[in-house]
């Protein structure tokens, strides 16, 4: 008998995703932020024809992820150390222009009052708050639009394309086949709930200058997303309050991160290959790692891959750090103001950007670890992106929910554990 609660849900969760892709076919690559940008104004339209239809608005970041990856990914210095932060800075500009040239006045002013229940998303005049963190791996990892509950995608290993072979002058024809893969994965729900009271909403108007407090409250629930979104992405403690984090296993409610999908690869697999490296006892040396990871680099070109980007705990970052300096006698990390540092390695193919991430695990012992990765493989898949769903109200208080739906996918595994990624694993650190 079919669970009918379940199918409600599932139906509901669906319907979500219809409503804010429209006709974008399942799988397709998709700049998330237009994606919102244009979600925005049907929701908008869609309030104005029924004041009495519940809010459902879809928030969007004011950093274009492309910015990121085009500082991160340039081979120019000056891309990440003064053009980030300028277009960082243009769009904070450009969001307090809009505030008091294009929004349309009746919203804001529903914005700011009492019965606010539009547009308090993004009200609120003082958007630093938006910066305040910036999360790599969601920037760098592109997203592609999900239709349905279920993530599909196809997959062939790297030697399942059949055989090839020199032949006699008047051969047998023996065919070979393709080994094919259908993969499934299933959406996860990230959520997180807010309540402002109307003392706090009336409070916060009256002071000087004014602050809309449902405004505050909701930026803050969308970083507690974005937070949980990037340690569920590493695969490393999902509690978004822990500052010490180490590497689990997805529950589940949770999707697996890209540690759980590398280190599932137990070299049985189809795709008979085993990327990774995990350092023996003891390794923390620069030349050490920097050798291991040369190993699984050489691994990854092998069957195909091309590696774009490594990222790394801080202190393994800080090991290659010095060990560069010291082989070249100068300074060779470039950062910017917003938290985003690089070191470029020169690998057999190119020249591969290091990244220090803030999340994975660094406390001292064998806990060190620094990813290879191929990102043109790695896809967050979307359902619906963070959205504002407005609660009944039961008392003066006004309550929300801000909510996503997506899951994270390797196309590069074909049967769920031969993940074709790379990196160095174990490294010991202090």
């Amino acid at each position: 008998m079919m669970n009918t609660r379940f199918a409600s849900a599932g139906a509901h969760a669906e319907e979500r995703g219809r409503s804010f892709w429209q006709d974008m076919p399942n799988g397709a690559q998709v700049d998330i932020r237009k994606a919102q940008k244009a979600a925005q104004e049907r929701y908008i339209a869609a309030f104005q024809n029924d004041p009495r239809a519940a809010v459902t608005f879809p928030l969007v970041d004011l950093i274009e992820p492309s910015v990121i990856q085009k500082a991160v990914f340039s081979a120019n210095p000056d891309d990440l150390r003064f053009r980030l932060p300028e277009q960082i800075q243009k769009a904070q500009n450009e969001f307090v222009d809009a505030l008091n040239t294009e929004v349309d006045t009746n919203i804001l002013q529903k914005a700011t009052t009492s019965s606010s229940n539009l547009m308090h998303s993004i009200s609120d005049a003082d958007v630093t708050f938006l910066f305040k963190n910036v999360y790599p791996l969601q920037a760098l990892i592109d997203v592609e639009a999900n239709t349905g509950k279920i993530a599909q995608w196809d997959a062939i290993p790297p030697y399942g394309a059949g055989s090839a072979s020199f032949v006699s002058e008047n051969p047998p024809h023996t065919e070979s086949d393709i080994t094919d893969y259908v993969r499934t994965d299933s959406v996860k729900i990230l959520s997180t709930d807010g309540v402002v009271t109307k003392m706090a909403r009336v409070a916060g108007l009256a002071q000087v200058p004014a602050r809309d407090m449902m405004s505050i409250r909701t930026m803050a629930s969308m970083e507690m997303i974005k937070r949980l979104r990037e340690r569920a992405m590493l695969g490393v403690t999902r509690d978004v309050t822990a500052g010490i984090t180490s590497f689990v296993s997805a529950g589940a409610l949770e999707y697996k991160g890209l540690y759980e999908m590398i280190r599932a690869n137990d070299g049985t697999g189809d795709a008979k290959t085993q990327n990774f490296e995990v350092a023996s006892a003891g390794v923390s040396a620069y030349k050490d790692i920097l050798a291991l990871l040369e190993k699984s680099y050489q691994k990854m070109i092998t069957v195909g891959l091309n590696p774009n980007l490594i990222v790394a705990d801080f202190k393994t970052f800080n090991i290659f750090r010095q060990g560069l300096n010291d082989f070249f006698r100068s300074e060779n990390m470039v950062d910017t103001t917003f938290g985003i540092s690089k070191l470029s390695l020169a690998m057999p193919g190119g020249i591969v950007p290091m990244l220090p991430h803030f999340y994975l695990p660094s406390t001292a012992g064998a806990t060190g670890s620094c990813f290879l990765l191929d990102t043109t493989y790695l896809k967050r898949r979307v359902l619906w992106p963070e959205t504002y769903l407005e609660l009944a109200q039961i008392n003066t208080a006004q309550r929300y929910v801000v909510d996503a739906a997506e899951v994270l996918i390797d196309k590069t595994d074909v049967d769920g554990k031969s993940s074709l990624q790379g990196g160095v694993f174990g490294i010991t650190v202090s």
